[in-house]
């Protein structure tokens, strides 16, 4: 086998590990988005910012209303957010008060602490679906 046939067999076994399909992507994009979520609804607790005792009806907590899933009109292309529904109350509009403050409350920053706080546990998180999936595809 000639240099340059070598070095296009290497090419294509490694662009097949690191070039990802949508498919792909959204695995690990989502696997990452599902951690993220936990610690932001843990923090949420953690701040004061969730009453257990409330009697739930149609609205639920604030910590209990992330979602992750792809931004409406956006098209498919393997990412994955983490945010709030805004199917039954805006709960971001009441988290950014609560984040930010208003005039008349101080904000606590629970959010940007969560964020901040969750990035190594995402990462981590994200990484060990890769490589699993590059191990995966790899075997093939």
């Amino acid at each position: 086998m000639s240099f340059e046939e070598q070095m296009d067999s290497w090419l294509d076994q490694v662009g097949g590990l690191v070039n990802l399909t949508v498919e792909e992507r959204e695995e690990v994009t989502s696997k990452g988005a599902e951690t993220l979520k936990k610690e932001l609804s843990t923090a949420t607790k953690q701040a004061g910012h969730y009453n257990p005792h409330r009697k739930e009806g149609k609205l639920k907590h604030l910590a209990d209303s992330y979602v992750i899933g792809n931004l409406d009109g956006t098209k498919e292309d393997g990412n994955t957010a983490v945010g709030f529904t805004t199917k039954d109350a805006n709960h971001a509009r009441i988290a950014r008060f609560l984040n930010d403050g208003t005039v008349k409350m101080k904000g606590d920053s629970f959010y940007d602490k969560a964020i901040i706080a969750s990035k190594e546990k995402t990462y981590a998180t994200i990484h060990e679906t890769l490589t699993a999936l590059q191990q995966r595809k790899a075997n093939k």
